[in-house]
């Protein structure tokens, strides 16, 4: 693993049935810097990651977009890793993530939809409409990944500095390679298996974040 520093962001929301298996989990892949960044959870989320010994940051807004500004003023590594709450991301895919970022590559993704991948929560709806952003993503952008919907990324914390991102939503999946390409930083994917979550239901709607995120994705064509 490279030996600058990496801080792993955590957005929670109400995630107090994951959160312990998922935190208890990442250290034994990581000895990085860990932030949980909540979003005015009500089920004691907060409470409890600090009972575990883990920094816990509240957002100054809402949205995943708003959790992952909030967390990078906070965070002190070189390289940052997102990551979710709700124990989907393996993190044994940490490693390989940050072994990508070297001299070339200043970002690299994770993908489901690669050889060696693959997915135990993906629906056949998420299915399509994931194919059909990262074709208009990859179309209209000119990026070139498999996996526009993943953000399991590793990247130098430099990326994040450099690019303007606005989001403060879900659409930050969608913004975020937009923008990297735009300002020209190198990328890589790597294969990566999504996880059933621990427990609960996901917060993301297929319909309504789906259409945000096809509105935002048009709507950065035109914008820069």
């Amino acid at each position: 693993m490279n030996m600058e520093k990496v801080t792993v962001i955590i957005p929670t929301m109400n995630e107090i049935e994951c959160i312990q298996h998922v935190l208890e989990e990442l250290v034994q892949f990581t000895n990085g810097e860990i932030l949980v960044v909540d979003g005015h959870s009500t089920d004691g989320t907060p409470a409890l990651v600090k009972e575990l010994g883990f920094k816990v940051i509240t957002q100054d807004g809402k949205g995943y977009g708003n959790a992952m500004k909030t967390g990078l003023k906070h965070a002190n590594g070189d390289i940052i890793i997102t990551f979710d709450a709700d124990g989907s991301y393996d993190p044994k895919d940490i490693s390989d993530l940050v072994k990508g970022i070297d001299e070339h590559n200043d970002v690299v993704f994770g993908s489901r939809y690669l050889p060696q991948s693959g997915s135990h929560d993906d629906t056949i709806i998420r299915y399509i409409g994931n194919m059909i952003f990262t074709f208009l993503l990859n179309i209209i952008h000119g990026v070139e990944i498999s996996d526009s919907l993943f953000l399991y990324i590793a990247a130098k914390k430099e990326v994040f500095e450099s690019i303007n991102m606005q989001s403060t939503g879900f659409e930050y999946c969608i913004e975020f390679p937009i923008k990297m390409k735009n300002n020209g930083f190198n990328y890589q994917e790597i294969p990566s298996f999504e996880r059933k979550r621990f427990a609960g239901d996901s917060t993301v709607n297929a319909f309504s974040d789906g259409l945000r995120i096809l509105w935002y994705l048009l709507k950065l064509k035109f914008k820069d």
